[in-house]
């Protein structure tokens, strides 16, 4: 019988399904491996990546990226990030385990800043990203920035104001119900202590024993008396000290109602400030025109910053706690996927060494460049070492001649530390608008730096820039200039040095920032020299307006708070003097007692 090894009619169907499978694998794997990335970076990053070319090379693990576009998550019309091609190498160890470590990897054409032919698509759902942008742009709408106002001054013109809207009548009308409950409540103590009650039968006994001979009581009689009068004494002690402590409680309560008659005064600063506004005065203050300036495009700066830290922090946690993930979507209960980190195995991410170097010859960007990354990874103890970003260029003559970037992520303990420090020198700054002015600012060629920390929940961040080549343009669209705005553009306009700083520090929820110009004194000064007079006139018409509203309704409250007080005090001290003298009086009928009752023999007093 002749034994066959292969069952060629089986061989057949079987190599003709493998070749089927090639060929789809061929032909979809790299449009699928493309579309997976451009949705899972999308959905990482919070903001449209799209990927032009993948090529999978399986020989050597390795990926081939091209045309890649990550769009600025605050500026959809401009790319973050673009460059030509990246070639990933990647653990072929680490894939088996489904893992994805990058053994090095190599950029070419990187280019910063650049238009996009279409806006980015925004980034909807639930994700982290998402909802990571939304609150650091409520993080930035949370500065007090203010507009510089520059509209004409009309000082004759009827301020109208809601009393309502004034803080200091809210304020006087709460303390005033905080005084009728204090009122109250002092009254229902001085009902609780009852001191006539005690004091009259103190009263009554003192007076019946002053009126009695005490060899009339006899020694049974007299020692009666005697427990009578220090029962009566130990009651009129506990009402001193019930006394003391509605003492305490009027104290206390007359120190909260006066707290509250200086938060009226300091109300009504704020009330001044209020109905100036209204008046929409310019402001002579130096620092509130660095603001006013300034203020917005310096908390732009900030907050992208704090968004990028804040991603790092979520997919870079500390520690090695499990994670929770959406488990696969199926018709009934999706249900969530936990992974455990394990000690001494590979992250679920991680890039060991990325190394970018490349030379432009020609044109704006020429230059050597030198980029570095290391420790980019999904869980930092594993790791064991923070990650750290650095990137020089220089090319003196060229659009920019220096970068030096430098970046530290140490998310190992549980107290985070991120740092990020960015010089930039001969680079073309971008130019903005002035907010509330019809002036548009071109910086040309300059310098910029920023420094951003943060430390816990402690922020700390330095943006500067500087320029010698100072450009200005007027918005025409908004028609006609008052006389301010001419003025003000006059002064803005003779300026060719640009000098300014800002400065954010504090907690994350409420840091404070200032921002400083050399555009500031400038501008205070012409301001001051030519409207002064009139500004002081709105000035005193604003407060006047406010005190004619705000009197009336503060002198009452604070006439009931010193009738409150004068009438607690009058009556405490009143309370404690009947118990002080009903006390002596019994104290003196006890002494007659117990030295009547054994004559020649002076006994000790009592004391309670």
């Amino acid at each position: 019988m002749r034994i066959r090894i292969f069952r060629w009619k089986a061989v057949g169907p079987l190599l003709l399904l493998f070749i089927v499978l090639a060929v789809l694998v061929f032909l979809f794997a790299e449009p699928v491996a493309r579309q997976t990335t451009e949705e899972v970076s999308t959905e990482l990053l919070g903001t449209e990546v799209d990927v032009g070319r993948l090529d999978l090379i399986p020989r050597t693990a390795s990926v081939d990226l091209g045309a890649l576009q990550v769009a600025d998550p605050f500026e959809p019309r401009r790319n973050l990030l673009e460059a030509d091609r990246i070639v990933l190498k990647l653990n072929p160890e680490a894939l088996t385990e489904k893992k994805l470590v990058v053994e090095r990897f190599a950029l070419q054409g990187m280019r910063f800043g650049t238009a996009r032919k279409r806006p980015a698509r925004p980034v909807s759902g639930r994700g982290f990203a998402p909802q990571a942008l939304k609150a650091v742009r409520d993080w930035g709408r949370q500065f007090d920035v203010p507009l510089l106002q520059l509209t004409p001054i009309d000082t004759l013109r009827q301020l109208v104001l809601n009393p309502g809207q004034l803080v200091t009548v809210q304020a006087a009308q709460a303390l005033l119900a905080r005084t009728d409950s204090t009122r109250q409540a002092l009254e229902q103590g001085f009902k609780a202590v009852d001191v006539t009650g005690t004091v009259d039968s103190a009263r009554a006994l003192a007076d019946r024993l002053a009126a009695t001979d005490v060899r009339s009581l006899g020694l049974d009689g007299t020692r009666q008396a005697v427990q009578s009068v220090q029962q009566t004494l130990k009651r009129l002690d506990a009402a001193k000290q019930q006394v003391t402590g509605l003492e305490r409680n009027v104290t206390q309560g007359v120190k909260l109602l006066g707290t509250g008659a200086q938060g009226l005064d300091e109300a009504r600063q704020k009330d001044y400030a209020f109905a100036r506004s209204l008046l929409k005065l310019p402001s002579f203050s130096a620092p509130d025109i660095g603001n006013a300036l300034f203020g917005k495009v310096s908390v732009d700066r900030f907050q992208q910053a704090l968004y990028w830290a804040e991603l790092a922090r979520h997919y870079m946690p500390p520690g090695l706690l499990p994670r929770e993930d959406p488990g696969p979507k199926r018709l009934r209960a999706s249900g969530t996927t936990v992974r455990f980190p394990k000690a001494r195995t590979w992250p679920a991410f991680l890039l060991q060494v990325g190394q970018v170097d490349f030379s432009i010859a020609e044109g704006l960007l020429k230059g050597d460049y030198a980029a570095t990354v290391q420790g980019l990874t999904s869980a930092p103890a594993l790791y064991g070492k923070p990650m750290i970003v650095s990137a020089r260029r220089n090319a003196p003559g060229s659009a920019i001649a220096g970068i030096d970037v430098g970046a530290v992520v140490d998310h190992r303990a549980s107290t985070l530390r991120d740092s990020v420090a960015a010089r930039l020198r001969g680079v073309k700054l971008p130019s903005f608008e002035l907010p509330g002015l019809p002036f548009r600012l071109s910086p040309g060629t300059g310098a910029a730096n920023l420094m951003f920390a943060l430390r816990g929940d402690q922020l700390r961040g330095h943006w500067s820039i500087g320029s010698n080549d100072v450009a200005w343009a007027l918005d025409t669209a908004r028609g006609s200039r008052n006389d301010l705005e001419q003025l003000v553009w006059r002064v803005l306009s003779g300026l060719k040095q640009l000098d300014v700083s800002a400065d954010v520090r504090g907690p994350v929820k409420s840091p404070t920032l200032s921002v400083r110009s050399n555009l500031d004194q400038a501008v205070a000064g012409r301001l001051k020299a030519v409207v002064g007079e009139e500004v002081a006139k709105a000035e005193a018409l604003a407060r006047a307006k406010v005190d004619s509203i705000v009197s009336d309704r503060v002198a009452p409250v604070k006439q009931q708070i010193a009738a409150v007080q004068a009438d607690a005090t009058k009556r405490v001290t009143a309370e404690r003097q009947r118990l002080d003298q009903v006390q002596a009086d019994l104290q003196k009928q006890l002494e007659r007692l117990t030295s009547g009752a054994v004559p020649g023999i002076k006994l000790p007093k009592i004391k309670l």
